[in-house]
């Protein structure tokens, strides 16, 4: 499966999406900007996207919703380690209320990996973040016997956006 992506303004964005009605397309805005998400097993409708490989996926990527990206930067010698851990994860954020859809995507073109998350709504999110499920499901990411070990899985720290579906 292939996963793409494209920035813009929320007008120019809302024209791609009209014009391919019937691509599985997510649009999506936060503050700063907007993002439409193209999810296909053929090529992107996006003249230039960001262009990402499936390795892990979890329910359907539907308006409307709240949307979490978990961009993290990966080493070159980090990536089987990393793909090996999603693969194998626990799944407990399918059980939480108010999940829709997870996809871990493998950059084509940079090492960020991007762990998108989307839900009913922001309040759904943030009720994972407090979980007791969330808590086991990343108690070994700090400790020694966490995915960094030795340090050399992640080029340079993580960061999270978020976007709200733009109807």
């Amino acid at each position: 499966m292939n996963f793409y992506m494209t920035h813009g303004t929320v007008d120019f964005l809302k024209k791609i999406a009209e014009k391919n009605g019937l691509e599985n397309m997510l649009f999506m805005k936060s503050y700063e900007s907007a993002l439409l998400f193209h999810e296909t097993d053929g090529e992107s409708v996006f003249q230039a996207p960001h262009r990402y490989d499936v390795i892990d996926q979890s329910g359907e990527l539907k308006q409307p919703g709240f949307l979490v990206l978990n961009n993290i930067p990966v080493t070159p010698e980090g990536r089987p380690l990393f793909e090996t851990r999603f693969k194998n994860r626990a799944g407990k954020i399918e059980n939480q209320p108010g999940f829709k859809a997870l996809r871990v995507l493998r950059p084509q073109d940079s090492d960020t990996y991007i762990v998108l998350s989307l839900w009913e709504t922001e309040q759904a999110f943030q009720d994972w973040k407090n979980s007791k499920s969330f808590n086991e499901a990343h108690k070994k990411q700090q400790s020694s016997a966490g995915i960094n070990k030795g340090g050399t899985i992640f080029s340079r720290p993580s960061y999270i956006s978020s976007y709200h579906s733009v109807e």
